[in-house]
């Protein structure tokens, strides 16, 4: 009821939005034609820009994406270049293989399986002509449908609305029933409006955003004799170990941020967020494989757990240039609260509810051409704390990191039909603050036919919060733990392009990684990492035709890559499953024509002749040899 009021919301204002004018100037009809009777809206009048250029007062204006290279690139595995692992499905709990340093060092909720899906719709602001929209389809064999609809237009030079859909309807590609038996649904979607006044002194952005998700959480391939062997992982006939447990998962997020210019050296701001997330996990007792699950807490005919977590954050402020010089100074309250079903607050010692308070400041200075050295600082009344700076030129960037963050509340409490913990239970949780330590740097060197870029990243963690699989005198096996030690890793690493023959490029990415400290077996990540890319790319017909074509191929050492605890829905250290290496090929070809793009992909060229493939996580097949096919067509006026 909520998606069809948000539909008819939609086309309301589409349409009057269409009775008003696109600009200052009348026009007839849908089309501007000139002299020359050519139609002179497109790609280049229609532009978009990001709020957070805005703030550092460095307004870029991007056009519209029309390019083939690489739009097969579609799942949020392959946009990321397979620095995520997943459960071989789009849409499914994704972690990132790399360790990353956290954006927020206040409270998490800890849910975080879906944060690729909703930190890639970042919001776009746009400044139309005329008004622009776009429509991309993509049909992925066996039912994995992806659906994408943008509209925006400028009610006046100064006024811009628009809205973005996206649908995930994926179906298992583990004993699916036929079509329509999803593994995945998923429907996200934004609303946005960007203002300014006439002489630009006043801005104002605002977005309302929302991303519903449900998926069929199969717990990986039952084993289902003492002969099953590796092969029959990728059976046809490979059965699931759940058949009836969901998960579920709604984001919301309420944002508003307005600027005032007193001069080019003084502005003052505010920014308003009001974030809303929650989790469930609902199964039905006895339907999965004997012995799956190692521990029931609650035994009923139905299980189901669930966690909310909220957060409102304000932030005031000032910024401003003097000179080449972009300063900013600000103070943020953040409220928050967590609640548990299974958990009364008061019984915890741990602070469910409360505010939290930010000090900080950013700077950046812009040196031309030569390059920017940028820097940011911001602490808690917790202590906890936030140093970042940052060096970019054309010929080397480097970056250093040194953040204490504080645990998720899922790591420190929980209780749910299978998991229980938290700070004064058998098995204590009372964790203190992580601590870390991240310098990464590169050179670069550019010339037509050849670049090449290594560069090296140095991670040290002190207090890590982890899940991990091991025996502590439970019959839960899975449980959160703080490393008494640390973790000390470098990856060297180099990126390449060369360009053949004026339209072959060959394009490489090589990770190399060492562990110089690894207490407590933290970390769990692949000693090589390489992908790659040869392709041919060419424009015909007058720039009417444009094609790319060719393979790409990843391929990673064998490792322990983390397990999958499906009734908290997180990624966990284990050492008693090997996912071994496979080399993943993709045969693709893309092309524009005028103002549409297609392309047809084949996925997973070896497992077609090995009838084996690769296990991104344990249990956990990735996607078979299939055939995907999508497009998308932009429309200006």
């Amino acid at each position: 009821m909520r998606f069809s009021r948000f539909i008819l919301l939609i086309g309301f204002v589409t349409v009057v939005s269409v009775a008003s004018a696109q600009d200052d100037t009348p026009r007839r009809g849908s089309r501007i034609i000139d002299d020359t009777t050519k139609q002179i809206y497109g790609p280049k009048t229609s532009r978009y820009y990001f709020e957070k250029d805005v703030f550092m007062n460095r307004q870029t204006y991007h056009f519209i994406d029309t390019v083939p290279r690489n739009f097969h690139r579609y799942t949020y595995i392959q946009q990321n270049n397979y620095m995520y692992q997943d459960l071989g499905n789009i849409g499914t709990s994704m972690n990132p293989i790399y360790y990353q340093v956290p954006d927020i060092i206040g409270v998490t909720s800890g849910f975080r399986q879906n944060n690729l899906i909703w930190d890639t719709e970042e919001v776009k602001y746009y400044d139309t002509k005329s008004p622009y929209s776009n429509m991309r389809v993509i049909l992925g064999g066996k039912g994995r449908s992806i659906t994408k609809a943008t509209y925006s237009r400028n009610i006046n030079p100064r006024w811009n609305f628009g809205f973005n859909y996206r649908g995930l309807f994926i179906d298992k590609q583990v004993q699916r029933a036929g079509k329509g038996d999803r593994n995945v649904v998923s429907n996200y979607y934004d609303l946005y409006t960007a203002y300014q006044s006439k002489d630009s002194t006043y801005r104002l952005f605002f977005n309302f955003r929302r991303n519903s998700m449900e998926a069929d959480e199969y717990g990986g391939i039952s084993q289902t004799s003492t002969s099953f062997t590796y092969a029959d992982y990728f059976d046809a006939n490979a059965l699931p170990s759940l058949t009836q447990a969901i998960s579920r998962e709604l984001r919301m997020n309420i944002h508003l941020a307005h600027q005032y210019e007193v001069g080019k050296a003084l502005q003052v701001y505010h920014v308003f967020d009001r974030y809303r997330q929650g989790n469930s996990f609902q199964d039905t007792p006895g339907s999965e494989t004997k012995n799956y699950f190692d521990h029931t807490e609650y035994d009923s005919t139905t299980s189901y757990d669930a966690v909310k977590f909220k957060t409102l954050r304000n932030e005031i402020g000032i910024k401003g240039n003097l000179l080449k010089l972009f300063y900013n100074g600000y103070y943020a309250i953040r409220n928050y609260s967590m609640n548990y079903n299974y958990i009364d607050p008061d019984t915890l010692s741990l602070k469910t509810k409360g505010a939290e308070s930010y000090l900080g400041g950013r700077m950046a200075l812009r040196l031309d051409s030569i390059g920017e050295v940028s820097g940011w600082v911001e602490v808690m009344q917790t202590g906890n704390y936030r140093i970042e700076g940052s060096i970019k030129s054309p010929w080397f960037e480097a970056s250093l990191k040194q953040v204490q963050y504080a645990p998720s509340f899922l790591h420190q409490a929980y209780r749910g039909s299978h998991d229980v913990w938290y700070p004064s239970f058998t098995y204590s949780t009372d964790f203190h603050n992580v601590n870390v330590t991240q310098i990464n740097g590169y050179i670069h060197y550019n010339s037509s036919v050849l670049s090449v870029s290594p560069g090296l990243t140095f991670t040290r963690l002190g207090n890590y919060v982890f899940f991990k699989e091991g025996d502590y005198d439970l019959d839960q096996k899975v449980m959160p733990v703080q490393s008494s030690g640390q973790q000390v890793f470098v990856a060297p690493e180099l990126n390449f392009t060369l360009t053949m023959a004026k339209h072959i490029r060959l394009t490489g990415k090589a990770i190399y990684n060492h562990m110089l400290k690894n207490d407590d077996d933290a970390i769990q990540i692949p000693q090589l990492f390489v992908n790659g890319q040869l392709s041919y790319e060419n424009i015909f017909f007058n720039g009417n035709l444009d094609m790319h074509t060719g393979v790409d191929v990843h391929w990673n050492s064998t490792y322990y890559a983390l397990g999958y605890d499906v009734p908290i829905q997180q990624f966990y250290v284990q050492k008693s499953f090997q996912s071994k290496q496979f080399p993943l090929i993709d045969i693709f070809f893309s092309t524009r024509i005028k103002r549409g793009r297609i392309f047809l992909k084949y996925n997973n060229l070896m497992q077609a002749f090995t009838k084996q493939g690769y296990m991104p996580t344990p249990y956990y097949p990735g996607q078979r040899s299939i055939l995907d096919f999508g497009f998308d067509w932009s429309f200006y006026d």
